[in-house]
């Protein structure tokens, strides 16, 4: 297993594999046997997703779990992959209510805790759950509050915050992620998203062609360099699937292909249902093979 140590995602000279168990019509011994087939064979992260009924078009009405309780349930079920969600949006919860879940879960794993999170998008969702759903530009705004929340919660031991949006008061935050940081991903590309991206993320999901990704990160290296951070100290990922866990030589060549351009975390969506012999072999000899291969380079 070649997952992360010490609070910190992979450093940019590994590569990362993850699935993406998103609850879409995946009732729990579904979920259970995915999250735990990733951490028996040699996957580095396992991950849900952050929403309250199902997204396949049509189907509103399919199962879908609740992706933090169901982060807590994997903590006591597992005991390699990390845990995470792509991604939680911040309107969904008050930012503090979703940082003590998160450190909870955190704690539950032994420190194998991702918080991945976004601005939200899904204006339906919200509606249907009579959660108030701003303009972009007040999501973005509320997402840069959370993330200033969450590192003086992370540090201090009682934190007054007093944003446009949200507030504490002397407020103690016990305990500490295991490691002392727990790891963010945030999965955006938009422009003032991706200064954001520069301040506070660990990881970073850019999407699109190897071309576009490589554009994408490079403005990301130019915002990183303007604070003063380095870098390399993000790690880029790609959420991509299922049709790569169909095919070995598929799996090979994306890999391939976005490591060239600077990615180094590959989570691909899983397919409903057990997993299949590609999938395995895959997971048991592909993946090696590939850890070699960008090693050796």
């Amino acid at each position: 297993m070649a997952g992360p140590t010490s609070g910190k995602t992979q450093p940019r000279t590994e590569l990362h594999f993850g699935v993406v168990a998103g609850q879409n019509n995946r009732d729990w011994p579904e979920l259970v046997e995915q999250f735990q087939w990733a951490d028996e064979s040699g996957w580095d992260s396992a991950w849900g997703f952050d929403h309250f009924f199902s997204l396949q078009a049509g189907d509103e009405m399919g199962v879908c779990l609740d992706g933090w309780t169901l982060l807590g349930s994997m903590a006591a079920l597992t005991r390699n992959v990390q845990l995470g969600l792509m991604v939680t949006g911040i309107t969904h919860r008050l930012p503090a209510v979703l940082f003590k879940q998160a450190v909870t879960v955190d704690h539950a794993s032994g420190g194998r805790c991702i918080l991945g999170v976004g601005a939200a998008w899904n204006e339906r969702e919200h509606r249907a759950y009579g959660i108030p759903f701003p303009p972009p530009k007040e999501r973005v705004d509320m997402f840069q509050e959370a993330m200033e929340m969450l590192r003086l919660l992370e540090t201090q031991e009682r934190t007054t915050f007093d944003g446009d949006y949200y507030q504490l008061d002397n407020a103690p935050f016990e305990p500490k992620p295991v490691h002392g940081h727990m790891p963010v991903m945030i999965g955006s590309t938009g422009k003032r998203m991706m200064r954001y991206v520069a301040r506070y993320a660990d990881m970073w999901d850019g999407g699109g062609s190897p071309e576009e990704f490589a554009a994408r990160g490079a403005r990301l290296n130019e915002l990183c360099r303007e604070i003063g951070r380095d870098p390399g100290e993000i790690c880029w990922s790609y959420q991509r699937g299922p049709a790569e866990l169909e095919s070995v030589d598929a799996f090979r060549s994306h890999v391939r292909a976005y490591a060239e351009v600077g990615v180094r975390a590959f989570l691909m969506d899983m397919p409903r249902g057990t997993p299949t012999a590609t999938m395995n072999e895959i997971a048991r000899v592909v993946i090696p093979e590939l850890r070699d291969w960008f090693r050796s380079r």
